[in-house]
């Protein structure tokens, strides 16, 4: 069993979520167990890996009707494939968590992530690194940086690169779809706003350096690879112009997202999160296509409320007029509590999605 954190910054805020295991190689993931080998300013990649040209040419993300949606599933390869809603799926949804994951990906390379490509799927890969590494100071080109370290570090870079050659496909397939830094804004020490202190720019100016690094790692070792930054779904539900918090955090990251083939969020609290998506869609939207790259919650009502007020009458048809162009599920939890459940989510897949087959 893995499990993964987050932070949902309109209630009191922390949860606990276990994810589904997705293989039975997969260990878990603690605080501390793969801090990079070197640190200070060598282990860093903006000494070596400069900016990636803001203009260089960007991969679109597969077109879709407007009104209509590209559902994905998770939390892995052989779960998701494994569920009812799968013929009508357009991508499936797999995690890496840390290097401690590369064991169990690299036994589905030639098997398991080829099959799902030759069955007209997508591939989502969500990379969420919060639980991952020490978290420390340090010292990067834009100055002392406050955070966790793995994500800033060559190896991280050097583990990105391992992934794009495992989940790459043919240009002309189907999709990998790359969520990177999901829940960003948890990474640093003071999460949450751009200018909480200043090593708190410094982190997210380096995470921004790696963030574009990586995403030149996967186009260029990954053909059929398009990249997005993953926001936490909670950046709406507040403003903080002074410190750059809340909404007013967005804007910092502008010329990234622009740069970037399509951009991420999730929405995974307790309490409802449709109003989540819908103003999340909106700010993003503006840079560019827009994934909801995992929804879930802990009550089951919130979601089925949720599910209702998103997707059935119109809200679908605007959602896609303001970004949106997927939608995945974390995993099968909320779909799976009962008949009802189920025939919501099935309904929505059917009557809002579109599956690419190659």
């Amino acid at each position: 069993m893995r499990s993964r954190r987050f932070r949902h910054l309109a209630a009191p805020l922390i949860a606990l979520l276990a994810v589904t295991a997705v293989a039975a190689a997969l260990v878990a993931h603690g605080a501390g167990s793969h801090s990079p080998e070197q640190r200070g300013p060598s282990a860093f990649s903006g000494d070596s890996a400069p900016r990636r040209p803001l203009t260089d040419p960007l991969r679109p993300v597969p077109a879709t009707p407007a009104g209509k949606l590209r559902f994905g599933l998770g939390p892995g390869l052989d779960s998701a494939k494994a569920s009812p809603l799968a013929p009508d799926l357009d991508f499936l949804s797999t995690w890496f968590n840390g290097p401690n994951d590369l064991g169990f990906l690299r036994l589905w390379k030639n098997d398991l992530i080829p099959h799902v490509y030759q069955s007209g799927h997508g591939i989502h890969l969500i990379v969420w690194l919060d639980g991952t590494g020490d978290v420390g100071t340090v010292q990067t080109p834009h100055g002392p940086a406050c955070g966790r370290e793995y994500p800033l570090s060559s190896a991280f870079l050097d583990n990105a690169r391992e992934l794009a050659s495992i989940f790459a496909g043919s240009a002309n397939g189907p999709a990998l779809y790359v969520t990177l830094f999901t829940e960003f804004q948890t990474y640093p020490c003071h999460p949450n706003a751009w200018a909480a202190t200043p090593d708190t720019t410094s982190y997210y100016q380096t995470l921004q350096d790696q963030y574009l690094a990586a995403m030149r790692i996967f186009h260029d070792g990954a053909p059929n690879a398009r990249v997005s930054l993953g926001w936490g779904g909670w950046q709406d539900r507040w403003d903080d112009p002074v410190a750059g918090g809340g909404r007013s955090m967005v804007p910092h990251f502008a010329d990234v997202m622009r740069a970037s083939d399509f951009v991420s969020f999730q929405a995974m609290g307790d309490d409802p999160s449709a109003m989540d998506v819908i103003n999340m869609t909106r700010d993003l939207g503006q840079y560019a296509p827009v994934m909801l790259a995992h929804f879930k919650s802990g009550s089951q009502s919130t979601w089925e409320s949720d599910m209702r007020t998103l997707l059935t009458g119109d809200e679908p048809h605007q959602l896609s007029l303001a970004g949106l162009f997927a939608f995945s599920f974390m995993d099968a939890d909320n779909i799976n509590a009962s008949p009802v459940a189920l025939s919501i989510a099935r309904g929505a897949v059917q009557s809002h999605g579109v599956h690419s087959t190659v």
